[in-house]
């Protein structure tokens, strides 16, 4: 992966120029898919509807963030989205257990061990969590999805306010990288700066259809998105281990596997950051 966070940073403080009417068609388009992907999770809620589910909150939060203040202010559509970061949150966590379960039962088949306990317990969780998740999912299920009417679209008002979250997010993502880039153990940071690499990655799809140059920047964000990704993983396992009570030989080699893991993917960021920010290359 070729790093190239700084110069999608010069990117997103670009004024965008773009038609309104299609943005919102893009908007309306997102609420159809979710309820779509809802309605497959609620048959299904394996991981892959989990991952598509959690996507297209993505997608909706992001849309709603981008739409001038009369959209926001609209109860239906605010009641929706606040709906929706529920479901969001819930599922979260029996995301969270999969990768625990994933990477424990990797390390059992390397290393030829067996963690039966911890890993009922782990299934027992998440299997309490998804009972609480698929509720929050059928009530929501209940609600028709939104559509935003494009008769009375102002091109000005939506793009000023698209461009006024674009250099909200630029300035979030430069203090970010300034933090993250000094300390390894700026967990939340890390985890804020590759929140906020989505938020402007899916403004930006809202309008990508129309500019060639926002899909490239698009699929770029999508891309150092992998490895924060990877890194949100590590440190979620980590702190997810250091809480059990009883820590087996196993366990706490598994922790200081982990621990390398993490370690090597954060030098790796670090590294592709700074071959773009030598002194002869500029950040902003």
């Amino acid at each position: 992966m070729q790093f190239i966070l700084p110069l999608l940073i010069k990117f997103t403080m670009k004024t965008y120029s773009f038609s309104s009417k299609q943005m919102i068609l893009q908007v309306n388009n997102n609420f159809e898919t979710f309820k779509n992907i809802l309605n497959l999770y609620l048959k299904n809620p394996n991981g892959k509807n989990i991952h598509d589910l959690r996507k297209s909150i993505r997608r909706l939060d992001s849309a709603y963030y981008s739409l001038p203040k009369k959209f926001r202010k609209n109860k239906s559509i605010k009641n929706y989205i606040n709906h929706s970061k529920d479901l969001f949150k819930s599922n979260s966590q029996v995301r969270d257990y999969d990768i625990f379960l994933e990477k424990i039962n990797g390390h059992n088949r390397s290393n030829n061990s067996k963690n039966n306990n911890l890993i009922d317990q782990i299934e027992q969780n998440k299997k309490i969590q998804l009972e609480s998740a698929k509720k929050i999912a059928q009530n929501l299920d209940l609600y028709d999805s939104p559509q935003i009417g494009t008769e009375s679209i102002s091109d000005k008002k939506v793009q000023k306010r698209f461009n006024k979250i674009s250099e909200i997010f630029n300035d979030k993502i430069k203090k970010e990288l300034d933090s993250v880039i000094q300390d390894k153990n700026k967990i939340k940071k890390l985890h804020e700066l590759r929140k906020d690499c989505k938020k402007i990655r899916y403004a930006l799809e809202l309008i990508s259809d129309q500019d060639k140059d926002i899909e490239k920047t698009v699929k770029q964000l999508d891309d150092i998105q992998d490895i924060l990704g990877e890194i949100h993983d590590c440190d979620t396992t980590i702190m997810f281990l250091r809480q059990q009570k009883k820590q087996s030989p196993t366990v706490k080699n598994f922790i200081n596997k982990e621990s390398t893991n993490r370690d090597n993917k954060y030098n790796q960021f670090v590294n592709q950051y700074k071959q773009y920010t030598q002194p002869n290359i500029s950040l902003l």
